[in-house]
């Protein structure tokens, strides 16, 4: 590299030192330009003290379309017509790697020192390691957003009042998560079958899954992908499944794909179910990040089913309670009416119980004691009557003669019948 100009290499580096800077203290917050927003809307104050400054970033086609243009120049200077294929350039992610090889031959054309368009080869490694740092700032910006919509899909499935209505949501949510296609499965004993698949653009896709998957259900311990899902309970990232041997190939045929996510839906402590994912909206492809952000998803879609089978539960038993009230009343219904009851004559008064004299410092219990006692009964019977103790009764007895001023039980049997002769 002694053949390049310090001055050069300072130009070079400029940029990314000004990168550096802005990436401190004062690091702009950049919000994420969804379908049908303008730039406007998406732009943000980055916060910085000398003023308020507008940043947005660059729409993922136009910046493509701008890679292919550096690509195109690094290949027309440097003789490698393979960097500026469209097939390298088809999204962001293909895109970044064509630029880091474009990286590579610059930098090696540089080495060299025998060029004499260093100074052009210098301009280009700068656009190029611009174009990078743009590159990973919005992949940086879709995956923030996609973290952000993972609680809105999550809210919206809450929503769900059965678990059919659950399974028809979930593939749609994922979709609005940044998946062109999705697929909702029911795991039953060693099988799996689809219930719910979206295809974006492709209706008829959807129903080919649910009607294929469900004629040919996968089978754990075959598809390898899935058994590995279910034993683990943890998602999975699929690479190159068209020459993968165990996976669902009839499935994998028929929507002609590459590679794509699965992850369990753990319901009560038990794997009741698989969600697939594939075809990125933004590159095509999944990777590790989306192997995470369906993990996080099919996480909350495991309390969402536990809260959604609470409430079906709950409301099956009401409706059990109010078939048995119903049975109740019809049983009720089909009895003939009671007879109306004659009212009974007054009963006479108790004539112990307006008694002034010495009967009125008796107490109900003495009183009903009493009446046992005039009766002849023994302390045993009158306990056995009242369902009181023998002693309790003694203690009672004992109490009616002290208050009656009587030494036994015939003097209190005589006092009482005195009374009664005097009430007639």
């Amino acid at each position: 590299m002694s053949g390049i100009p310090l001055s050069l290499w300072r130009g070079i580096s400029r940029p990314w030192c000004r990168r550096r800077a802005h990436r401190g203290d004062n690091r702009p917050n950049r919000a994420v330009r969804r379908p049908g927003e303008t730039s406007e809307e998406t732009a943000v104050n980055t916060g910085v003290p000398s003023g308020p400054v507008r940043v947005t970033l660059e729409p993922a086609d136009e910046l493509v379309r701008r890679i292919r243009e550096i690509l195109r120049a690094v290949a027309a200077l440097t003789g490698e017509p393979d960097l500026a294929t469209h097939a390298a350039t088809r999204d962001l992610v293909s895109a970044e790697a064509a630029l880091r090889a474009a990286e590579h031959v610059v930098v090696r054309e540089l080495a060299a020192g025998s060029s004499k368009d260093a100074a052009r080869l210098a301009a280009l490694l700068a656009q190029v390691g611009g174009a990078l740092a743009a590159v990973r700032d919005s992949r940086l910006a879709v995956r923030t957003a996609a973290m952000a919509d993972l609680h809105h899909c999550l809210a919206r499935l809450r929503a769900a009042n059965t678990l059919q209505e659950l399974a028809q949501q979930v593939p749609a949510e994922l979709h609005r998560l940044g998946y062109r296609r999705a697929l909702f499965s029911r795991l039953s004993g060693p099988t799996w079958s689809p219930r719910s698949a979206y295809a974006y653009a492709d209706p008829q896709l959807a129903e080919d899954l649910v009607r294929i998957g469900t004629a040919v259900p996968g089978q754990i311990g075959r598809e390898l992908p899935e058994t590995e899902v279910v034993r683990t309970r943890a998602p999975v990232l699929v690479e190159d499944a068209q020459h993968n041997p165990r996976v669902h190939h009839r499935l994998i045929n028929l929507a002609r794909t590459l590679d794509y996510v699965v992850a369990p839906l753990v319901g009560r402590g038990e794997v009741v179910g698989l969600v697939h994912a594939d075809q990125h909206v933004e590159h095509d492809h999944v990777d590790e990040f989306d192997l995470r952000l369906l993990g996080l998803f099919a996480e909350g879609l495991g309390c969402v089913f536990e809260r959604v089978v609470f409430s079906e539960q709950l409301g099956l038993m009401r409706e059990r309670m109010r078939e048995q009230a119903r049975v109740v009343d019809d049983l009720l219904d089909g009895y003939p009416p009671a007879p109306t009851r004659q009212p009974e004559p007054p009963r006479q008064a108790d004539p112990l119980g307006r008694y002034e004299g010495p009967f009125a410092e008796l107490t109900r219990r003495e009183l009903d004691v009493l009446r046992h006692l005039v009766l002849g009964e023994s302390n045993s019977q009158i306990a056995a009557a009242l369902f009181v103790a023998p002693g309790t009764v003694k203690t009672h007895v004992k109490n009616v003669l002290r208050k009656l001023g009587v030494a036994n039980r015939a003097e209190a049997t005589a006092r009482y019948h005195e009374l009664m002769q005097r009430h007639r």
